[in-house]
């Protein structure tokens, strides 16, 4: 199977705490495993973008954005909290904002999030709810996609990879989640990463072809 196609030119890794390469796994280190789990990430293509998933937030719906203090960060929570702050794309489990998304803007996280160091955020967090039950399926098939990341070949100039979203669409919830509802939401620099751009009605197209057609 050829890695990449003119329909769909990108393929998902897998990555948890338990990848010592990942910045999760230097949490886990300094946390605990078990504060860890059931934290993940699904990269598109070779290296970025990422979109993090997070585990349920305890009545993340009442205080809306969090205020937030790396520096007292221990409890689970304080942990899933700073971690949305740190990325870009975040997917968290909310039955009652599920199917809405919240952009938090970087002016607003540099207001209320508090921490020793002096550099500012640079990038807005932008938060895709979902329900309680689409986060579990979307965790077991991560699962899956971290086992066929594991069959991944190399050939030559050639990766053979069983993790190209137009085959995964077709038995998986996930990367049809991803394509139609957080690919939207991209900043350019991040579509120009998997060869897409937005057209003039605001649609987010193919650009080129990479390597095989």
């Amino acid at each position: 199977m050829k890695n990449y196609k003119k329909e769909f030119n990108y393929i998902l890794y897998y990555s948890d705490s338990t990848n010592e390469e990942d910045d999760l796994h230097f949490y886990a280190e300094d946390f605990g495993q078990e504060k860890m789990q059931g934290v993940f990430k699904l990269t598109l293509g070779l290296h970025f973008p990422e979109i993090l998933f997070l585990p349920k937030i305890e009545y993340i719906y009442e205080s809306w954005p969090p205020r937030f203090d790396y520096r007292s960060m221990q409890s689970t929570k304080d942990i899933y909290i700073g971690l949305l702050y740190g990325e870009s794309y975040i997917v968290l489990p909310c039955n009652e904002w599920a199917g809405t998304v919240r952009i938090i803007e970087t002016d607003v996280k540099n207001t209320i999030v508090q921490s020793d160091s002096e550099s500012e955020f640079t990038e807005k967090s932008i938060v895709f709810f979902i329900t309680e039950e689409e986060y579990e399926i979307y965790k077991q098939e991560a699962k899956k996609i971290d086992e066929l990341n594991d069959l991944e070949e190399h050939r030559e100039y050639e990766t053979i990879s069983r993790t190209r979203t137009e085959d995964l669409e077709k038995y998986m919830k996930v990367p049809v989640f991803i394509k139609e509802k957080i690919l939207p939401y991209f900043a350019d620099s991040d579509l120009y990463d998997i060869s897409r751009k937005k057209d003039a009605k605001g649609n987010v197209i193919f650009t080129q072809t990479i390597g095989n057609k």
